[in-house]
Formats: structure tokens, sequence, C-alpha cells
């Protein structure tokens, strides 16, 4: 793999240059050197300093770089491109640093000889397990190009998915968070005005008033401790979800919550329906494709439930019979499986239950957006107006302060 060397050198005229030349040898960066008519004086690898959170924060590569990936990839192979030539094309088109570094290295393994899916396990953290399955499936079978395009499909889908439920999810969150600062800024800039004029004058404040500038004095003299409280806050949440109880609690609340666990169920049985058609249908075995689908699911029962199935299967017993057992999937999902296994056409039937719950929450997205609207608006104009009438509730005794400090008027 090409790599950047800081030289020194000396030209003709024994002036000394300095300059970077990519190669991928020291030797190789002397060669070009001299081509053009420079004497090396030093040559080193130059050290590229790179500021990452990935080694504390690991995540894998996210769908839409997966979909361009395996689309090119397959591509390439359909084409007659050979393996390695087609890795090192993958390698200099890759936009993510750490899928060039990924492809970089899974190419010189393949250079020694290994296997493309032997290689791709040495970045299991990185690379999702579907891929790794299906690539190393395609690579046994010879169907190396049919695996990656309907890897693509299935990324494709997994991508368009999450962006319908971020679209969902972002405006509510937008709204809350305009609410949130705009209650702020009137906390800390205009409370104070009123709360001074208040004092001067001698009003008596209720007791809504009170609390409103009680919090004003806080926010504005003890800032910090809102911030030590949030931070404490969101860190022991991520320390109880990064625990098996706390995630699974987590997501019983979510899947409670209306609309939203309706929608939050519907996209994993979409992910886990169309991980299971795409593992099957390239050839990985009935256990191992419920152990990767299990793992998309993303929710705590749902993948509970998937694991119950892979003890059943193990026993012999009919998926669709192992489904029907839990709550977690619908009796439409359950039945067209048990059509499927009748048939033994699974893989066909598991993927009009992913597009038939794909097509379920476009549908519950439009209906969320329609009904969250209203209540942000009445929660804002609450939330504002509680704060506003707190501040106007004194002006009402204004006139007898003001007689009281007059008497002669």
């Amino acid at each position: 793999m090409a790599q950047k060397f800081y030289y020194q050198a000396r030209d003709l005229s024994g002036r000394l240059v300095k300059g970077l030349v990519e190669a991928e040898t020291v030797g190789e960066a002397a060669g070009i050197l001299r081509s053009r008519r420079l004497f090396p004086v030093k040559i080193k690898p130059k050290r590229e300093l790179h500021f990452s959170l990935s080694p504390l924060f690991p995540s894998k590569i996210k769908p839409r770089d997966m979909a361009v990936l395996c689309r090119q990839f397959a591509t390439l192979l359909e084409a007659g491109v050979p393996l390695l030539p087609s890795l090192k094309v993958l390698e200099r088109q890759a936009e993510n640093r750490r899928l060039k570094e990924c492809l970089g290295a899974v190419a010189a393994e393949v250079q020694k000889g290994r296997s493309l899916g032997s290689a791709l396990g040495d970045h299991k953290g990185m690379l999702p397990e579907i891929f790794l399955s299906m690539v190393g499936a395609g690579e046994a079978s010879g169907t190396l190009d049919r695996a990656l395009d309907r890897l693509a499909q299935y990324f494709e889908r997994q991508a368009d998915l999450a962006e319908k439920i971020r679209t969902a999810t972002a405006y509510p969150l937008l709204v809350a968070g305009v609410a949130v600062i705009t209650a702020i800024a009137t906390l800390v800039f205009v409370v104070p005005i009123f709360e001074g004029i208040f004092k001067q004058m001698d009003v008596p404040l209720p007791l809504p008033t009170r609390v409103v500038m009680g919090l004003s004095y806080t926010l504005i003299h003890y800032w910090y401790l809102f911030l030590l409280v949030l931070g404490g806050g969101g860190l022991t949440l991520r320390y109880l979800m990064g625990t098996p109880a706390g995630k699974a609690c987590w997501d019983r609340l979510l899947l409670r919550v209306p609309l939203m666990g309706e929608l939050l169920k519907k996209g994993a049985v979409a992910r886990f329906a169309s991980t299971l058609s795409t593992l099957l249908a390239t050839g990985v075995p009935l256990l191992q494709s419920l152990e990767i689908a299990g793992n998309v699911l993303g929710l705590a029962p749902g993948v509970r439930e998937v694991q119950l199935m892979q003890e059943g299967v193990r026993r012999g017993e009919r998926l669709s019979t192992l489904m029907a057992r839990g709550n977690f999937f619908s009796p439409l999902a359950v039945s067209m499986v048990a059509v499927g296994e009748e048939s033994g056409r699974l893989d066909g039937l598991l993927a009009k239950v992913g597009q038939f719950f794909e097509r379920e929450v476009e549908t519950t997205i439009n209906r969320f957006s329609t009904l969250i609207e209203p209540f942000l608006i009445i929660g804002v104009g609450v939330l504002v107006g509680l704060i506003a009438l707190s501040i106007y509730l004194p002006l009402f005794s204004l006139p007898g302060a003001l007689s009281a400090h007059a008497p002669g008027l």
C-alpha cells in the first residue's frame, strides 16, 4: 500500500532539497528521487497524526458506506476485474478513512494468499456480521458478485429505513431544543429585569413568580450545578444502557411509548426479516442467520425471543411455531413465515415481511409527524406561557404599590 515518505536530497548543483514522495517502500521512494535527478540523503515515513475517538467509542461502518462499497465491489467483479485489483480500486475510492485503512489491510492479506472472508474476519469490530457471513458464503460457493449485489440492496434499504426514522424524530427534538433554549434565555435575560423592578416597587410576589425567580437566580449563579447534573445523569444513563438489565429496562419503556414504541418495533421486525431473508438466500445456515438477524433487532425483548428461537431450532422445532410463542412478532409475520416453511420459499416470504413492515414504518412515521406537531406546539406554548404568566402576575399589584409609594398623588 502506497504511503508518504519525507525526504532530504541533493540536486545536481549540491543544493539540499526537502519534500514528500509517495511510494510503497523506502527503496521505491529512493528510485523515484533518482529518476528526478535527486540524490537521497534521508528518507523516512511521514507520521500522520489523526485525532479520533474511535478507540474509546468503537463503531461499525455506516450502512450507507457499506451499500456504496458492496455496489462498487459487485460491479467490479461482474466486469471481470480480479479480486486483488478490485480491492485496491475500492481502497482508492473509499471516502471513509477507517474503511480505506480496512480495505488496504485486507488487500495486503489477500496478496499474501489468504481468502477474502478470512482477511475480512480480522475486522469484525468494524464490519457488520451480515457482510462477513455473506461474503464468506459467496466466496465458498463462487457467487461472490451476487452476494455483494444482495448486500448492496440490503444496506441501501437499511440506510433508507434509518433515515426515515431519524427524520421522524428530528423535528420533535428540534422543537424541544428550541423551547428549552427560549426558556433558558428568558430566565437569564428577561426575568432579572422584572425582578429588579418588583424589588424597587416593593411589589408582593405570588408563589409562581417566586419559583420562577428562584430558578432564574440559581441558573445565573449556579449554572455549573446544572451542567454537573446533566453530565452525571448522561454518564449514569450511558453506563446503565451498557448493562444487559439496563438496556432491557430502557427498551421495554420505549416500546410502551405510544406511536414511538410501535415505530421502533415495526422497524426492528423489518430489519430482522430483511436480514434473515438476505442471509438464507445466500446459503448461510439458519442458526447462524438467526444469530446475526437477532443482533440487528436492537431491542432487548426481541433479541431474547430470537435467542429462544435458536434453542428451539436446535431441538428441531419449526421457526413459525417458535415465533408464535412470543409476543414480539405480529401474527401476520408468523403466518407468512409458516407459509414460507410449507412452500420451501422461506427467504422469499421473509423478504415480503421485511417490505411490508418497511411500508408500515413509513405509514407510522407519517401518522407520528401529523399527531406530534399539535402536541409540540401546545407544550411550547404552555412552557412559555407559564413563565410569562409568572412575570405578569405581580403587575396586577403594581397600582397598589405605586399608591403606597406616592400617597399624595
